[in-house]
């Protein structure tokens, strides 16, 4: 654990994002290929006509936020030796982040 004493905090945060996010990403990768994301044989109690404006938006869903998570970290890290300004650095992260976030929709 040498590696993540001898970092500075803020490139730190962004690997203990990254890391846990891309593990939980290629196990939810891997159970969407498998088909495990299907729901078959649920039975919903509910009424699932959705075609009128009253559809429900999906802005919070945990793949959703897997993606900002990656996002975040990846970009951080990425960006880390490049932006010295931190500021401006994990802005460039959070805009890494949401460039992922809107091709997760």
């Amino acid at each position: 654990m040498e590696f993540f004493e001898s970092m500075e905090p803020l490139l730190r945060t962004f690997w203990y994002i990254a890391l846990p996010a891309s593990l939980f990403f290629i196990i939810q990768s891997i159970m969407t290929f498998v088909g495990m994301d299907a729901h078959d044989g649920v039975d919903a109690d509910f009424n699932s006509d959705f075609s009128g404006e009253s559809a429900p938006f999906q802005l919070f869903s945990l793949r959703n936020l897997v993606n900002f998570l990656l996002g975040l970290g990846w970009g951080g890290i990425c960006f880390y030796s490049v932006i010295e300004n931190k500021v401006i650095l994990t802005g460039v992260a959070l805009l890494s982040e949401l460039f992922l976030l809107h091709f997760s929709f």
